[in-house]
């Protein structure tokens, strides 16, 4: 079990690689563009995403320290089955109100790169270092879908990950 986590992971992080290889090529101002002032800008996805990730980790580290944490139901991979179903679509939705973006608060693309790094390096540690017993617990709570076990969570990160892929093309594409 421990290994397909890692490996779901590392899936992911390869993914996340290969983006920051692409958006290493663009200008800043390109990279900080808004399409449109109600739309966000490449540095202003990845600060999304950092967010939900920071959160994913802070979750995690907070349920093993304080437990109060079982076996995720049965229904939980219903729903990350329909979590992930509903983020593959191209219907728009507003952020959960914990991972929007702080008012006010604009990263560079070094900065976004960085913070993305360091939460990613965190949070392996964290799935290098639990005990294999745990990860079929529920230590992520998605704010609509409820919790989920690491496994289920990972795959939706990873969804949610390349929902924002496309999203970042899109803007890329717009602002030239």
């Amino acid at each position: 079990m421990k290994e397909r986590l890692l490996s779901a992971f590392d899936a992911m992080e390869a993914e996340r690689t290969q983006l920051l290889k692409r958006l290493d090529k663009l200008s800043e101002a390109q990279l900080t563009a808004k399409p449109s002032p109600d739309e966000w800008s490449v540095t202003e996805t990845m600060a999304h995403l950092i967010k939900a990730e920071t959160g994913t980790l802070l979750y995690l580290r907070k349920k093993l320290e304080v437990g109060g944490h079982g076996k995720a139901s049965a229904m939980a991979g219903l729903r990350k089955a329909f979590l992930n179903f509903v983020i593959s679509t191209p219907i728009k939705f507003k952020a959960p109100k914990v991972a929007q973006l702080d008012k006010g608060v604009t990263l560079t693309y070094a900065e976004a790169k960085e913070q993305w790094q360091a939460t990613r390096v965190a949070l392996r540690e964290e799935y290098a270092r639990i005990d294999p017993k745990l990860i079929g617990h529920d230590l992520f709570k998605h704010p609509f879908a409820g919790k989920l076990n690491l496994e289920q969570s990972t795959s939706f990160m990873h969804h949610h990950m390349s929902r924002h892929i496309g999203q970042i093309d899109r803007i890329i594409k717009a602002v030239g």
